[in-house]
């Protein structure tokens, strides 16, 4: 850290070790929504350590719902001081205070929240500024366009009405956690809890006071009045276990236990207790092949793979992917009051992207825009030039024109469009333009190239 750092006697080493050790939690963001610093009061609040937060992204945790709702973007959109309510996943609530930084150019540089917990009707610092909580994905239905959707939504509703243990597998991104949450709406435990937790951010000699929670004096720093667990929370509900496959061998054993005997202990407890919880996990691995290596347990993979619910990839359902946009467009323009619109162009790219992130990156990405992008319409010069390799490439030709920068963009999707479906009428119906339009694109694009 700053070594030269020296007021009244205080060195920086000593500076920032008081700043990590107060109770308060303190999280400092970058320019670009990244996580620069954190102190060690964020155990408290997510269970989890500064290091396995710092350099990672802010949209990296809104989409698991780690807090909701969000300050951040409208922060950074109003250039002011704001103060909000939040709760995070572990049900802890929060007053957050978010303070800009600027640099010699009027730009936001930092942004310095300060975040207390055990709130007792304390005055906001801005009380006037009322952020809309739009966790709008809870009341929609997942987009269920594509044929692959429907036979998943088809699964999903069957799955909702009865108590069986489901995973629910699928590349990262792809929604599982919002399919989980539309089981909760469906199924017969929808004026129940739902308790999503994030397996990889419990720290595993925190998962039994976490999971269990624990009565008064059961260790030294214990809270006087013992802790609930998330287990105790999801009574009567339903408990996500996401990234089930990050959790330890150990705590995999103190699971199965949970799942089969429909009980568990308290940590200090003398007692066991009952508990009553529909438990649907989440993954992205491939647990059976965890099995064989030896690093998931075979009893907890079949004991929780009695229904198995795949979501296809964003790139296998690109039916999906307007009306996505569409929603997220929507909730955007809602959340920060503006009336942001998509160009055909930008649409146009948006279809084509291979989207490695699924549904998450195209969230993000739709969010970036709306905040960042001054205009009303949000045009593909506005797209960031690291998200599209099809921007990637023209990025030496600084000299060009918007408008020959548009007709590469468009060379270059139907192009590759065109080489996918090799004739007119598809890729008309790919385009969603008419035939003869799509004759003439190919003319222009592709036959046309073929003659120089």
């Amino acid at each position: 850290m700053v070594k030269e750092f020296d007021y009244y006697g205080i060195d920086g080493d000593t500076f920032f070790s008081i700043i990590d050790n107060m109770y308060d939690e303190v999280i400092v963001y970058d320019a670009n929504y990244n996580i620069v610093f954190l102190n060690q009061a964020c155990k408290r609040h997510y269970s989890t350590s500064p290091e396995a937060m710092i350099g990672k992204s802010f949209f990296d945790f809104v989409d698991i719902d780690w807090w909701s709702p969000s300050i951040l973007p409208v922060v950074y959109k109003e250039k002011k001081a704001m103060a909000i309510r939040q709760k995070t996943y572990t049900q802890t609530e929060l007053l957050t205070i978010a303070v800009p930084l600027f640099d010699e150019h009027n730009n936001i540089k930092y942004v310095v929240m300060n975040v207390r917990d055990e709130i007792n009707e304390a005055d906001l610092y801005n009380p006037q500024y009322i952020v809309q909580e739009t966790i709008l994905d809870e009341k929609q239905k997942p987009v269920s366009k594509s044929k692959e959707m429907k036979k998943v939504m088809k699964l999903v509703k069957k799955v909702s009405k009865i108590d069986a243990t489901c995973i629910i597998t699928g590349e990262s991104g792809t929604g599982k956690s919002m399919i989980a949450k539309h089981m909760h709406r469906l199924g017969l435990r929808s004026d129940q809890s739902f308790i999503n937790v994030n397996c990889a951010s419990i720290p595993n000699e925190l998962f039994e006071s976490e999971f269990f929670g624990y009565v008064k004096g059961a260790f030294t720093g214990a809270k006087s009045t013992g802790k609930k667990g998330l287990l105790e929370l999801a009574d009567n509900g339903i408990l996500l276990l996401d990234e089930i496959s990050e959790l330890s061998l150990s705590a995999q054993a103190k699971l199965l236990t949970v799942l089969q005997d429909k009980e568990y202990m308290p940590v200090g407890a003398s007692k066991t207790v009952k508990i009553d919880v529909k438990i649907i996990a989440a993954t992205n691995k491939n647990l059976k092949n965890m099995v064989d290596i030896g690093t998931f347990r075979e009893d907890l993979y079949y004991r929780i793979n009695v229904i198995e619910i795949y979501i296809p990839p964003l790139r296998k359902r690109r039916e999906d992917i307007l009306q996505l946009v569409h929603s997220f467009m929507n909730q955007f323009n809602n959340k920060y009051g503006l009336t942001r619109q998509l160009s055909s162009s930008v649409l146009q790219v948006l279809l084509e992207h291979e989207w490695k992130g699924n549904v998450r990156e195209l969230r993000h990405l739709i969010e970036r825009l709306v905040v960042t992008v001054d205009s009303l319409v949000i045009d593909v010069n506005h797209l960031p030039k690291n998200v599209f390799g099809i921007i990637d490439q023209t990025r030496e030709e600084e000299n060009l024109s918007f408008d020959e920068k548009l007709i590469k963009y468009e060379a270059y999707i139907v192009q590759s469009a065109y080489k996918k479906y090799n004739s007119s009428r598809k890729l008309a119906v790919h385009l969603s333009i008419s035939q003869t339009r799509a004759n003439n694109l190919i003319k222009k694009h592709i036959k046309g190239t073929s003659n120089n």
